[in-house]
């Protein structure tokens, strides 16, 4: 006599990944919309701590203390609508090239404390003599040789004129006031970027169903669990925003801190790899398993689905 046993294999089905993609135009499209709100609130933000904070934190005093420093060097011209100028960015045709540059020099070497205990002026009025396009007249008055053009003049004062602004940047009131502005600047923008950020990319997802930003609600996009074809997972979502804020906001930020040439390279590597993926995902996406879907008549399971078999 056989027995036979009831035995319960549990069947799990395969996950299709053949949920709809969007087309790369509309999330690009979704995702620039979102990006305008980001802009939105971050200049909103901004603003609320500029009226807020930067006054106890020192930020306008800072900047008079830096703005009298290079007012009182007479080496910049201030213009109402461009700010503090270069003499060479403000070069008056009108006038010779020791009116434009030797001028201010001299009176800069003269008055600043420590140009006079570095002896600059006499070192300045001895490259005159150096370069052979001066005669000393009379003790500090110069002219010109006969020899000396315009040209050959208003390259040396642009030379000499160079060396006085970078021996006034080294000033420490200028010195001090324009990195801790600086900082503050820079502290604030994360700020105000990764509350922003954080609005639109992580509270709002959270509070959807299938974590759609409002763009992308707008669009019918949503995401979707990369593993299974699932609904995507608050754990996802979390993770998703960690590497989007970091590889897009924070890394651009602290990289035009240092290197400003290097600023858009992450987000230009984020581009690249949504555009030559099968699925237009990001490093975010990856990293948290998730891709973008189009969810125009469609349901996204929340998980997967399971059958049971019983077998003789």
């Amino acid at each position: 006599m056989t027995n036979s046993e009831n035995t319960t294999t549990e069947i799990v089905e395969k996950p299709k990944k053949n949920l709809p993609k969007p087309y790369l135009l509309t999330r690009i499209s979704a995702s620039f919309l979102d990006f305008l709100l980001i802009i939105f609130l971050f200049v909103g933000f901004e603003a609320a701590l500029y009226f807020s904070i930067f006054e106890p934190l020192g930020y306008h005093r800072l900047m008079d203390e830096s703005q009298q420093v290079l007012r009182d060097s007479h080496l910049y011209i201030f213009d109402e609508m461009r700010g503090f100028l270069s003499i060479t960015e403000a070069y008056d045709e009108n006038l010779t090239p020791e009116e434009n540059y030797d001028i201010p020099i001299t009176f800069f070497y003269t008055n600043d404390a420590r140009a006079i205990e570095n002896n600059l002026l006499e070192d300045y009025s001895s490259s005159k003599i150096a370069s052979g396009y001066f005669v000393e007249v009379s003790e500090g008055v110069f002219e010109r040789t006969s020899e000396a053009t315009d040209v050959l003049v208003k390259t040396f004062f642009v030379s000499a004129y160079d060396e006085a602004v970078d021996f006034l940047e080294e000033d420490p009131v200028y010195v001090n006031g324009v990195e801790k502005t600086f900082y503050i600047v820079i502290f604030t923008v994360l700020f105000s970027a990764t509350l922003a950020v954080s609005v639109i990319q992580l509270l709002i997802p959270l509070l959807m169903k299938n974590g759609q930003t409002p763009f992308k609600l707008a669009f019918k996009l949503c995401l979707a669990d990369a593993r299974d074809d699932t609904r995507v997972k608050r754990k996802q979502l979390v993770i998703r925003f960690v590497i989007l804020l970091s590889f897009n906001i924070w890394v651009p930020i602290l990289l035009f801190a240092r290197f400003s040439y290097f600023t858009l390279i992450p987000i230009f590597v984020s581009l690249v790899i949504m555009s030559v993926t099968k699925r237009f995902s990001g490093p975010h996406d990856y990293v948290a398993n998730t891709y973008i879907v189009s969810s125009r008549d469609i349901v996204i399971p929340e998980k997967i689905e399971h059958r049971d078999e019983n077998e003789e």
